[in-house]
């Protein structure tokens, strides 16, 4: 018996059919191609949704990717700025202790580590509601 193989895993058409019993009843070289050809147009279009799905699931991607380099940029700029704030700080900090004495430096550091532990303990309390 001659068989005939359609080389797909999705089609719901058994891979091989024996040309013997396509040929039983009234079927013919014509309904055989027919058959054939409306296999490779059911292949045809599984894979065109394949391909969509990955078209939409790239374009997906590509967003995200998106969103998350214009917030690493925030977040670069926005540590920058801090770095530069800081190094201004210090740079005051230094001329108060270059220009008079260890009085006025340690109250402005007892200020600054206030002013730091009042804004730890309100960051901390919002977030630990969220």
């Amino acid at each position: 018996s001659i068989s005939v193989f359609f080389p797909s895993p999705f089609s719901s058409i058994p891979p091989f059919l024996p040309l013997s019993s396509m040929m039983r009843g009234k079927a013919t070289k014509a309904s055989v191609q027919e058959t054939m050809e409306q296999h490779n147009d059911d292949m045809t279009d599984k894979l065109a949704a394949k391909v969509d799905s990955l078209r939409q699931i790239s374009l997906k991607i590509n967003k995200e990717i998106d969103e998350q380099n214009k917030d690493l940029d925030n977040l670069s700029d926005t540590s920058d700025d801090i770095i530069n704030s800081l190094g201004k700080s210090m740079k005051n900090l230094m001329g108060l202790a270059n220009a008079g004495g260890t009085r006025p430096l340690l109250v402005r550091a007892c200020g600054m580590f206030g002013f730091f532990l009042v804004v730890y303990f309100f960051s901390s309390r919002f977030t630990s509601e969220v």
